[in-house]
């Protein structure tokens, strides 16, 4: 009678062999699992941290971009007005010059007129050479008659 206790005993504790090595092979791969579990988050915060420095990295180039962007769009303008102004003093001057070069035109004669006057030639030579009425050569002659004294 004592051998079939004993039995019941050494079955008895097989059973709580097998069942400590279950929950030790379970409690060793729940180990696993939650510190494969702390690793793949450490490496996805690792992750994400750098994905955060790049995105601010990228945000301050892109400011200083449109800083830069702002300031040439800045000079373009101000360089197109400066040509808009060249243009319209070249314009002006342009319209001047014009206006002289008629003025000269138109001077012409009376100018070599008054020259042959103050060097002493007569009507009839200021009215074939020059071209001018003979009253416009009188009135020279008289004008500048005195300038050959003084």
């Amino acid at each position: 009678m004592t051998r079939v206790p004993q039995k019941s005993m050494n079955t008895h504790e097989e059973m709580d062999m097998n069942t400590i090595l279950a929950m030790a092979t379970e409690m060793e791969l729940s180990s696993w699992a939650l510190i494969s579990s702390v690793s793949l988050l450490l490496f996805a915060l690792f992750v994400l941290y750098r994905q955060q420095r790049k995105n601010h990295a990228n945000s301050d180039l892109l400011k200083r971009t449109q800083n830069d962007l702002r300031a040439l769009i800045n000079a373009s303008v101000g360089m197109g007005e400066r040509m808009l102004e060249m243009e319209r003093r070249q314009r002006r001057l342009a319209e001047r010059q014009e206006q002289l070069d008629i003025y000269d035109a138109a001077n012409q004669p009376y100018e070599q007129a008054i020259r042959m006057a103050q060097n002493g030639s007569e009507i009839e030579e200021l009215v074939d050479i020059c071209g001018l009425s003979k009253t416009e050569a009188e009135l020279i002659k008289i004008m500048h008659r005195f300038d050959k004294a003084s």
